[in-house]
């Protein structure tokens, strides 16, 4: 859950949870509710601890993206090739998107990208 990532980013700073919610310009007890996963994190929560903690979007909600098995596995191998098409067309439909009235289109932008980074390691 994002909120024991949350907490352990903020202990290793060694912040109060005072001190990063009044960072956030919300109440301890707002806070804690974050830390506790009994409120949804916003984008603008992600990216007010992201610059607090400072630390990555992407390192504050690893939890959430974990990559499970899916129930149904594709037996045919898929090439890298293919791959990297489908990733382009995807990037594509996504630019040209209107960034400015989807609040996630920063975060998939920067998945994309590292995703494109790690395949050019792939031979």
């Amino acid at each position: 859950m994002p909120g024991s990532v949350i907490r352990k980013y903020r202990e290793l700073r060694n912040y109060t949870q005072e001190y990063v919610a009044k960072q956030m310009n919300i109440s301890q007890n707002a806070y804690s509710k974050i830390e506790n996963n009994y409120t949804q994190l916003t984008v603008k929560h992600v990216k007010d601890l992201s610059r607090i903690l400072e630390v990555s979007i992407l390192d504050l909600l690893k939890s959430d993206f974990e990559i499970h098995k899916p129930a149904q596995m594709q037996l045919e191998s898929v090439s890298k090739d293919n791959l990297l098409m489908v990733l382009d067309q995807l990037s594509t439909k996504l630019k040209d998107k209107h960034p400015q009235k989807h609040d996630f289109y920063p975060v998939v932008m920067s998945m994309l990208q590292a995703v494109d980074n790690t395949l050019e390691n792939v031979h």
